[in-house]
């Protein structure tokens, strides 16, 4: 019976432990713990810790990599170090054909006596991590086209919740939370983003599961948990905006969109409300890079109004205030003094005019639409006129119409 990729790497790194009498752990090449044997008395906190965890913390995890372990391809001692409570080891790399695997540790002042016996077990362990790299990648790709089909909705969306919930990826009564990155950012590179930010098998400290994939080409994540899943996908999203833009020179600014918390048969119109909120966020200069759902304001309703009614013209009084971008125009003083709230004190400090100016061009408009500034439906209509031009002269209502024909083709 040939044993599980883990079951055989366990029992080599035992057979070694055994053998030298001191204990053995072996971590993948992202520094995640794999197995590790018992421990011969030779542990320190950081070990007992990657132990619990799963992985090291980060302030370990940068001291170690400063010895250039990545790039090694020979053993390589790392002096301990008090302030981290860190013994001193030896980290010996396991590589197939110059590809990085993982790495053996041996916590060991004088671990060098053992390089020969540690080099005839990391030739032996090439081969099991290169087995396990196949499955795990295998594995990694089920994952991902599950959630896909959970997100895209249609018949395939409930076989895939059951499947998720079936594996253990998902908790039946778990809240989701989608996010999305905008066009540009490369899905690899999010995925990659995701792993690091999360633990192994993409769960937070909070236990919260991250499951990243690609929809439309643009990289996106299932965040599920029973508690919390809105503060740890603000995180992993603010995480996904830094993360891209560290990794990807190329991708300039990075916008990240977030749905509401929902449940599993919500998914596809979580999605939505996740794409939609990170386009705003690009096309949209008063929103923030990472907008969630519930921040898009009246833009969200509007966006969705569009879905449903792409005709939706804008009143025709609105034509008459002039293009709504330009700094100069009657449509811009009205969208920037509404914002306010009819605060004209605030609403001249951030046109930069004169409130004698502001009160002039106040009138304009009202002699331009008809409306009357002082009454409130009709400063409704304005506002809501003006946000939903807005939408219609950026990319969004092709996006939306996008949107719409892929659904209804699929």
């Amino acid at each position: 019976m040939v044993l599980p990729y883990t079951d055989a790497i366990q029992q080599l790194v035992d057979s070694l432990a055994a053998r030298i009498q001191r204990s053995v752990a072996v971590d993948d090449q992202r520094g995640s713990l794999i197995v590790s044997s018992r421990h011969f008395g030779d542990e320190d906190k950081p070990r007992i810790d990657v132990v619990l965890s799963r992985r090291l913390p980060a302030s370990v995890a940068e001291y170690v990599n400063s010895f250039g372990i990545a790039a090694a391809d020979k053993p390589v001692s790392i002096p301990g170090n008090p302030s981290l409570e860190l013994k001193a080891r030896r980290c010996y790399p396991i590589r197939d054909h110059g590809r990085l695997l993982g790495y053996v540790w041996l916590i060991d002042d004088g671990a060098e006596r053992f390089d020969q016996v540690v080099g005839e077990c990391v030739v032996q362990l090439s081969v099991r991590l290169r087995e396990r790299s196949l499955q795990v990648a295998e594995e990694e790709r089920r994952r991902r086209a599950l959630v896909a089909d959970l997100l895209r909705g249609g018949e395939d969306s409930a076989r895939a919740a059951g499947d998720l919930v079936g594996q253990g990826l998902v908790g039946a009564e778990d809240e989701i939370v989608v996010i999305v990155a905008d066009a540009h950012a490369d899905f690899e590179t999010v995925a990659a983003v995701v792993s690091e930010a999360t633990g192994p098998g993409g769960r937070d400290e909070q236990g919260v599961r991250a499951l990243a994939t690609a929809v439309g080409g643009r990289g996106t994540v299932l965040v599920a948990g029973p508690r919390e899943v809105d503060r740890a996908a603000a995180r992993l999203a603010e995480a996904v905006r830094r993360g891209v833009r560290r990794r990807d020179a190329e991708a300039g600014g990075v916008f990240v969109g977030s749905s509401n918390p929902g449940r599993l048969a919500q998914a596809p119109d979580l999605l939505r409300q996740a794409v939609l909120a990170a386009f705003a966020a690009a096309e949209l200069p008063e929103l923030a890079p990472v907008v969630s759902w519930r921040d898009t304001g009246v833009y969200g309703p509007l966006m969705l109004a569009a879905t449903a009614s792409p005709e939706l013209v804008v009143p025709p009084e609105i034509a008459e205030l002039g293009a709504g971008g330009r700094a100069d125009s009657l449509a811009h003083t009205a969208e920037v003094f509404l914002d306010a709230a009819g605060d004209t004190a605030a609403a001249s400090e951030q046109l930069m005019i004169h409130r004698t100016t502001l009160y002039y061009r106040l009138a304009q408009i009202e002699n331009r639409t008809g409306w009357d500034l002082k009454n409130g439906r009709d400063r409704l209509t304005l506002h809501l006129g003006l946000k939903t031009r807005r939408l219609l002269d950026s990319g969004i209502p092709a996006l939306l119409q996008g949107e719409e024909e892929h659904r209804g083709s699929s």
